[in-house]
């Protein structure tokens, strides 16, 4: 083929191209949020659809609240959307939504207006710690002069104390009293479902609208009738006292009885609102998705601004609206697309009341940082603010590494605070003294690792990770292979067995109590690692080599006969080692020679049935293993509740028990609210799974296992009391010096009572 043709056929794709982009224009869905605003755009839609020079079908979509409208944007559901400034914000950053649109106001056709408070001429305030307690209406969450603005001023100035660094709705809950702020219960505002239900005790609406989007009390003129039925303080745009006080219906108090409460906490007259406002915003824009093709952009601002003109009204000097007699489609101008009209009981529907115009927005304006400028990161890096300054995650190896900082870049774009900070300690013991010296701030440990955290480093968990019981524990097991039949409970001498790791609950702890307390297995004093060497005969126990956890100088090198870890990683504690962990016990058992592993519960099933792709584990089956009895027999892989060795404490992130309430709170906080965002196993390919590991990897961090994590209750923060009787009774059975703060607490008592009974025979039997 000649390049002529090549010439012709990419000009015909070209304007095919171009052709569709343009005939998609043909449709446009609007997304409404209240019956009334789908009333107006009912209408609006007649008008368009009946104007044959839009060239444009307008249709419209209505849903509860803005937010549903931008999913339903962002998934090509629906078109356009108008937002306040502060929603522009939220939208660009998690619906990837551009502003294509903006509106003007008034006969000064200005570009935005100024955030003012509003209370009545009675209201006692002298300084803004006075505004403590006051019952408080809010337009919505999240809108830019109603909430954004003036929390964000109030937090700079330490009026409000952060409770929450991730909850700003918490933080104002403590300040103010019974509030109306739409939106403060939805789950994007609300993740862990325990936002302060009084900041919702004065909302209007009924079961289905009650304190969202739609609530009688929502927005300017929402929270001015909230405001004029029962608050003490509104916040709102400059012109909405106006706006509200000149209606023929309006029974609230007069204008002059009403006042403006400044930043610097002084007062002044509702008309002052240049000089006594909290910070001018831009003007509400009309959004569409980041998708959509530039010429298509084009083609709304050209609908958009046509829209405008036929259907607009022109500001007479009075400051009172009238229709534009020079519109050429004089068969549609009775509908009006700016201005209240009693015809649809509501205020702001579709576009502000005040609108004059809609100016198109120049390209470096179509990004929400763009459009928003400095006043974004004015007011946003105020609301930023945590007193807590970052949280020092501690890992053992260069995989765990990998994973804390891609968790560090989740948490930042989803602006958790306080900060992550990934330190590496080498070791779970290492981690434990970077704690205990400041240096580091959490580790998240095994339970056996927790006892020590506990016992020698003044640790406590915090938050437990669940997996697949009702409460964050896990049972031990003993498996083998299905066909092997010779190895069982009773009979493991001369076996070669595979650990999770040396000190670990499941694959050491637990097993070699229940040998050494049945006598199966001699006892060599403390040491349980020599217990085992002599027991097996190969082992696979990293860590093993450890100075941390053995006693002595002896090494017992057939604990680590069957370790498959290279260089000075062999038989390590840590992902470097292959066979460390509860997977890689498996692993030792279907490829490394093993006879008999150690692992949880839940162990068998991750790794199985091509749940776990990796070669070693593809070929395996659920029922190819056998769990081992306490009483010799055999049960089924998933008979763990009847064959088991025992229960133990799930996994947890400990930290100092000196630690102030409040870091320990936030550092609570921070892993809360991130699994909202990133808990889940099954979310989009490229999105940081937070229980998830690398591929070739298991159990970084977090075990993959892990369904959820948990606050543990304060009354179980002493390791004791969260690890339970059983396990601290298995401890002093494999590690016996395991009680020893126990009897050095017990001599260090008797001998002060013995000193007292000194000094007390002293002074009542001494002559005087």
């Amino acid at each position: 083929m000649d390049t002529r043709k090549w010439v012709w056929i990419l000009l015909f794709i070209c304007t095919f191209l171009k052709r569709a982009v343009t005939n998609d224009l043909s449709t446009i869905v609007w997304c409404t949020v209240s019956t009334a605003e789908q009333k107006k755009c009912a209408d609006f839609s007649r008008a368009v659809n009946r104007t044959a020079s839009l060239k444009v079908t307008l249709s419209c979509q209505q849903t509860t609240d803005k937010d549903k409208c931008m999913d339903l944007i962002d998934t090509g559901r629906a078109d356009l959307l108008t937002l306040d400034p502060g929603e522009v914000y939220i939208a660009g950053r998690y619906n990837s939504l551009v502003p294509v649109v903006a509106e003007v106001y008034g006969s000064e056709e200005t570009s935005g207006y100024y955030a003012v408070v509003v209370a009545r001429e009675s209201l006692d305030i002298r300084t803004l710690a006075d505004l403590r307690g006051k019952r408080a209406c809010f337009p919505g969450i999240g809108q830019m002069a109603g909430w954004v603005i003036p929390i964000s001023v109030l937090i700079d100035k330490d009026i409000i104390e952060v409770i929450d660094c991730n909850n700003l709705i918490k933080t104002a809950a403590s300040f103010f009293g019974p509030s109306c702020a739409p939106n403060s219960l939805i789950d994007k505002y609300n993740p862990t479902g325990d936002n302060p239900m009084h900041m919702c005790d004065l909302c209007a609406g009924d079961k289905s609208t009650r304190c969202s989007g739609s609530d009688p009390y929502a927005n300017f003129d929402g929270a001015f009738n909230c405001f004029a039925n029962g608050g003490d303080i509104a916040f709102l745009k400059h012109t909405t006292v106006d706006e509200m006080t000149s209606s023929q219906s309006y029974k609230g108090p007069h204008k002059n009885q009403l006042k403006l409460i400044c930043p610097t906490g002084f007062t002044a007259s509702v008309d002052s609102y240049k000089s006594c406002n909290w910070g001018y915003v831009p003007s509400h824009a009309v959004v569409t998705t980041s998708a959509t093709h530039p010429e298509r952009k084009y083609l709304y601002q050209r609908f958009l601004t046509q829209a405008a003109s036929k259907f607009g009204n022109t500001w007479n000097d009075a400051g009172r609206r009238w229709p534009d007699n020079s519109n050429p489609d004089a068969a549609d101008s009775s509908f009006k697309l700016f201005g209240y009209s009693e015809k649809y009981e509501g205020r702001n529907l579709l576009f502000q009341d005040l609108t004059v115009n809609l100016i198109p927005l120049e390209e470096n304006q179509q990004t929400f940082s763009g459009y928003l400028g400095s006043v974004e990161k004015t007011f946003q890096q105020k609301l930023q603010k945590c007193p807590i300054p970052s949280a020092r995650l501690c890992v053992v190896s260069d995989q765990e590494m990998r994973k804390c900082q891609k968790m560090k870049t989740a948490f930042r774009a989803r602006m958790l605070r306080p900060d992550l900070v990934c330190i590496k300690g080498f070791s779970q013991i290492k981690c434990m003294q970077l704690i205990r010296e400041n240096a580091a701030d959490l580790v998240v440990l095994d339970a056996g690792d927790i006892y020590r955290a506990g016992q020698n480093y003044n640790l406590m968990p915090i938050v437990a990770e669940q997996y697949d019981l009702e409460e964050p524990s896990y049972y031990v097991i003993a498996v083998a292979r299905q066909p092997d039949k010779d190895t069982d409970l009773l009979y493991l001498k001369g076996k070669r067995s595979c650990h999770t790791g040396i000190g670990m609950a499941a694959g050491w702890v637990i097993p070699m109590s229940f040998l050494l307390s049945s006598e199966r297995m001699r006892s060599y004093g403390c040491d349980s690692a020599h217990a085992a060497a002599e027991f097996f005969q190969k082992s696979c126990v990293p860590g093993a080599l450890s100075r941390e956890y053995t006693i002595g100088d002896t090494q017992y090198n057939t604990l680590c006969d069957l370790c498959h870890g290279s260089s000075s990683y062999f038989c390590s504690k840590s992902s470097h080692e292959p066979f460390f962990g509860h997977t890689g016990a498996l692993r030792c058992l279907v490829e490394g020679g093993g006879e008999i592993a150690f692992v949880k519960h839940t162990t068998i099933l991750e790794n199985t049935a091509g749940k776990n792709q990796e070669w070693w584990s593809r070929p395996m089956m659920p029922d190819d293993f056998e769990l081992l009895c306490r009483d010799g027999t055999r049960a089924a892989y998933d008979m763990h509740e009847q064959c088991n060795l025992g229960k133990v404490a799930s996994n947890a992130i400990v930290t100092d028990r000196m630690k102030p309430k409040e870091y320990i709170n936030a550092y609570i906080d921070l892993f809360l609210y991130a699994q909202q965002y990133y808990g889940s196993k099954y979310s989009e390919e490229f999105t940081f799974k937070m229980f998830v590991s690398e591929d070739d990897f298991s159990d970084l961090i977090f075990q993959d296992a892990t369904q959820q994590l948990k606050i543990v209750p304060e009354s179980k923060r002493d390791y004791r009391n969260y690890l339970g009787r059983e396990f601290l009774l298995a401890m002093k059975i494999v590690d016996c010096t395991a009680s020893s703060t126990l009897i050095t607490a017990s001599i260090s008592n008797i001998a002060l009572l013995f000193l007292v009974a000194i000094f007390c025979s002293n002074y009542f039997f001494i002559p005087r």
